[in-house]
């Protein structure tokens, strides 16, 4: 690799020329792409884990719509329907499951890839 101003030879990683000393923009970019594809087979994987999260999602809330869309009553040997409290509590379900998945998310991207966590971005986002 040669200088762009002088055509001193430089060495491979070198930033700047040790003649002229202009700055070696292709060193640094040939630098910053490792970098980025190194990171982006993490982010990746992380999305798909973060699909994942949400696909039980499909099961548990029909499951809680189940379980709470009627009542036997043992006295009068019959069922009330109790449709206002099974859409309730699976909106319930809905909310933490998000809460917790984002809060999973967080916790990953923090750890793994030792990123700050974005709390007020992540929470305003609808999905």
């Amino acid at each position: 690799m040669f200088c762009e101003n002088c055509g001193n030879k430089l060495k491979d990683g070198h930033k700047f020329c040790t003649k002229c000393g202009h700055s070696n923009t292709l060193g640094a970019k040939e630098e910053k792409t490792t970098a980025l594809s190194d990171e982006k087979w993490w982010y990746r994987l992380a999305k798909v884990a973060y699909v994942f999260l949400y696909l039980p999602l499909l099961l548990v809330v029909p499951l809680v719509w189940s379980e709470n869309s009627s009542n036997y009553d043992y006295y009068t040997r019959s069922y009330t329907d109790t449709a206002g409290e099974a859409f309730w509590y699976s909106l319930l379900t809905l909310i933490i499951w998000v809460v917790v998945v984002r809060l999973i998310k967080i916790t990953f991207l923090y750890i793994a890839l030792a990123k700050k966590p974005q709390w007020k971005k992540e929470f305003k986002k609808f999905f």
